[in-house]
């Protein structure tokens, strides 16, 4: 049941007209920096200047339709409770640890808990965990990562290094519409097993950059490059489906291939994305 709200009063607005209801179907909005869609949303218009009114029990009811719309993006009371048990620290050294209170370390944990932690410490709880499991990681690609699970697509710059980057979508196809043969080197992987569909890596425009392929004899995950690059050698940093990040350093593209992960089990159908820095 929807909570009442107070509308019918004059507009503080214009002060001459009457602030009415209106029911908004589909209204887009934001709440916490997070966009949420609001089926039903009942906002207070003025019958004079169109001015809009926010109710405070509607805006209640909203920020409760944004917690349960994320409640999956957040680290879940016994995800932050392993990773303690995991660091081996106790509540007050995992506080001094992540620059919390012990009080708000507490309330996280709470299986009935009211509200999930900020969306900064539970990146910066994320960042901890990722960093436990995979040793030192690139933190601006992690935060551009985890940015577009919320759908933001962001494009960071590289900053000192001086470095170029291009973030390509790993997306499958029908082999027969990428327009290209599978190189001769690689026939014999593909022959090895069956592959109907392409792992076909495109840029953000839609532009088709390269088509992963693995190489079951050497255990190599390869990128055939579908047009010219601007580099000829890159360092690479890899999203996997699973959520883990890995890399390759100071790869060199030779006849338009270049090898992404040697000695890997991971193969093109395991990749979500990857970034190319040159």
């Amino acid at each position: 049941m929807m909570p009442a709200v107070s509308f019918g009063y004059k507009c503080q607005e214009c002060g001459e007209g009457t602030v009415r209801e209106q029911i908004f179907h589909g209204y887009k909005t934001r709440l916490k920096g997070l966009p949420l869609t609001v089926d039903d949303a009942r906002i207070g218009v003025c019958d004079k200047c169109g001015a809009r009114h926010f109710d405070q029990s509607e805006t209640k009811r909203w920020k409760t339709l944004l917690d349960e719309k994320y409640a999956e993006a957040y680290l879940q009371p016994s995800d932050i409770q392993d990773l303690i048990k995991q660091l081996g620290l106790s509540m007050e050294q995992f506080a001094n640890l992540s620059g919390c209170t012990r009080q708000s370390l507490y309330n996280w944990q709470r299986p009935e808990r009211s509200a999930p932690q900020s969306r900064m410490a539970d990146l910066f709880l994320r960042l901890i965990r990722e960093s436990r499991k995979v040793g030192a990681i690139n933190v601006l690609d992690f935060l551009t990562e985890e940015a577009g699970k919320l759908g933001f697509d962001l494009e960071v710059a590289i900053g000192t290094q001086g470095k170029r980057s291009l973030l390509t979508i790993a997306r499958k196809v029908r082999r027969e519409s990428t327009g290209e043969e599978i190189p001769k080197s690689l026939a014999l992987a593909a022959e090895t097993k069956s592959c109907p569909d392409d792992v076909i890596l495109e840029s953000e425009e839609g532009q088709r950059v390269g088509r992963l392929v693995y190489d079951f004899l050497e255990a190599e995950l390869k990128v055939e490059f579908l047009q010219v690059v601007p580099f000829d050698e890159f360092d690479a940093e890899i999203l996997l489906k699973d959520g883990t990040h890995v890399s390759c350093k100071q790869s060199v593209i030779k006849n338009g291939e270049a090898t992404l992960l040697e000695e890997t089990k991971y193969q093109q159908d395991d990749i979500a994305r990857v970034r190319f820095f040159a």
